[in-house]
Parts: C-alpha cells; structure tokens; sequence
C-alpha cells in the first residue's frame, strides 16, 4: 500500500511550521480519507500521532449522529484488523474517545 499524501507530509514534518501544515491538512481532508489512512497516520511518531488525534476528536464531535456511528464504526474495523502493538493501542486510544 503507497502512503497518500497527508501520510507522507506527517513523515516528513520536522519543524514547527511542518507540523502546522499537517495539521492543517489533516482538518482539510474528509473524514473518511482519514479513516481511510488510519493505520498509517497511527505508525507516525507519537507527537504526530496526537495531533491526528486531536483532528479526529474534532471532526467527530462536529459530526452528526449518523457520521458518528459511521466514524466509530470505521474506527473499530480498523482496530480488529490491527495485530497487537502500538499501532492497535493507538487505534484503540481513538476509538475510546468515540465512544
């Protein structure tokens, strides 16, 4: 699987104006290319790693209840398809907040 872009800018971020524009790109791109890239944007450093968190929180306390169900949903077949690890806990950290 090729990392899309929101992933490879998180990789790459390293100065303070970097991890701005991640962010701001994160809040930019559609729930559902989130959910999509969550177990990639999970792998990345843990500082990084909260801020997806942070953006995901956001967007799901912003969402309606029927995206909500759709995100928590997403959310927990992306955890039960995670082998055990810090990537799985991550995922799990998030989906804990939706619920």
């Amino acid at each position: 699987m090729s990392a899309s872009s929101v992933v490879i800018r998180g990789i790459d971020a390293r100065t303070f104006s970097e991890m701005e524009s991640f962010v701001k790109d994160l809040e930019a791109r559609p729930i559902e290319r989130l959910l999509r890239d969550l177990e990639e944007l999970a792998s990345l450093s843990a500082t990084k790693f909260s801020l997806v968190s942070y953006v995901m929180s956001s967007k799901f306390r912003g969402a309606d209840a029927t995206e909500k169900q759709s995100m928590r949903e997403s959310v927990a077949a992306t955890f039960e398809g995670l082998a055990a690890g810090e990537t799985r806990d991550r995922v799990g950290q998030i989906l804990d907040r939706m619920r």
